[in-house]
């Protein structure tokens, strides 16, 4: 995720250009990576919805970079916008970008943003979302899309969509985390002071970003170091005296912050790990097991059959890794 571009139309929602536009400005803020953001759009101004004006906005660009990430930024939706010489030029690039699909484009529409993507025809048989209070209108502008609600983003290949407003943060969250991994996410959070969310049908959050849901930095730093010692394991007084606290008084804060035991969070991180190197990996059982801080295979699967329906067996076999557990 190199470049990443924000395009905006006049009466932007500058919540729905922020959200994701700080997000994505932070990766490089963290030290985590450089990202090059440009904001783009038919006008090189536009007078946001709310009481401001948007300057040195850059054209519309005749090509993307490979593996770009494009923001289509939510407005209010009028029908003198729609009608707009400015609705049309986005419209027609979008559509064009359509077409010739760079290599590894993601498009990601943002509120109401998905209504340039529905009239350029990149929602036609595709799963998306926006804001609520436009679900039916959406189905209406686009009828072969699968409109689906209740929920803070979709992702359906290369197009991601949100519900808008503060949403289009938790959209950039999961890009960052798919770019750079969780820890960058959570240190990106972190820094903007934001917590990860789902709705109910929402695919899961791992449980490395399910319980950060607090603004306890010392919990936080905490939670790092569990983190970073999977392999080894780390015990209660070397947290207590990293916290600079008691082991009791660290036990109660860190389960009041974040809902679970110090013991049950890094079992928890633990078997997401496992997870990700049997399906991801070639590695074998016993390897896996020593990654994850356990003594034995015994021992790791006495942890497994207690947290996963699946045996590691058929869990490596539908992820499609080659190497059988032994």
């Amino acid at each position: 995720m190199k470049n990443v571009y924000f395009l905006m139309v006049p009466s932007t929602h500058l919540l729905d250009l922020a959200g994701p536009l700080q997000v994505i400005h932070s990766v490089g803020e963290v030290g985590a990576a450089t990202v090059d953001v440009r904001c783009i759009g038919p006008e090189v101004s536009v007078g946001a919805f709310q009481p401001l004006t948007l300057t040195d906005i850059r054209p519309l660009p005749r090509a993307l970079p490979p593996d770009a990430v494009l923001f289509v930024i939510g407005s209010k939706l009028t029908p003198a916008l729609m009608r707009s010489t400015a609705w049309r030029k986005s419209v027609d690039w979008l559509a064009r970008l359509g077409r010739e699909r760079p290599d590894g484009l993601r498009i990601c529409g943002v509120c109401s943003g998905t209504f340039l993507l529905a009239e350029a025809g990149l929602l036609e048989g595709r799963l998306c979302t926006t804001h609520h209070r436009f679900i039916a209108r959406l189905r209406t502008a686009s009828p072969t899309a699968t409109v689906l609600e209740n929920r803070v983003f979709v992702e359906d290949g290369d197009l991601l969509t949100s519900a808008g407003v503060t949403s289009g943060i938790d959209l950039a969250l999961h890009l960052v985390s798919q770019a750079f991994g969780e820890d960058v996410a959570i240190q990106v959070a972190r820094e903007n002071v934001v917590n990860f969310r789902r709705f109910g049908a929402d695919p899961e959050l791992s449980a490395a970003t399910r319980h950060r849901a607090h603004g306890n930095q010392r919990i936080h730093a905490i939670q790092d170091v569990i983190a970073s010692r999977l392999h080894a394991g780390v015990t209660i007084d070397e947290l207590a005296a990293q916290a600079g606290l008691s082991e009791r008084h660290l036990a109660r804060l860190f389960l009041a912050e974040t809902g679970v035991t110090i013991k049950q969070y890094q079992i928890a991180l633990r078997m997401d790990l496992a997870r990700r190197l049997m399906t991801s990996s070639r590695l074998s059982l016993e390897n896996i097991a020593a990654s994850c801080g356990y003594g034995s295979v015994q021992a790791f699967r006495a942890n497994w059959n207690k947290h996963e329906r699946l045996p590691p067996s058929l869990l490596r076999r539908g992820g499609g890794a080659l190497q059988p557990d032994a």
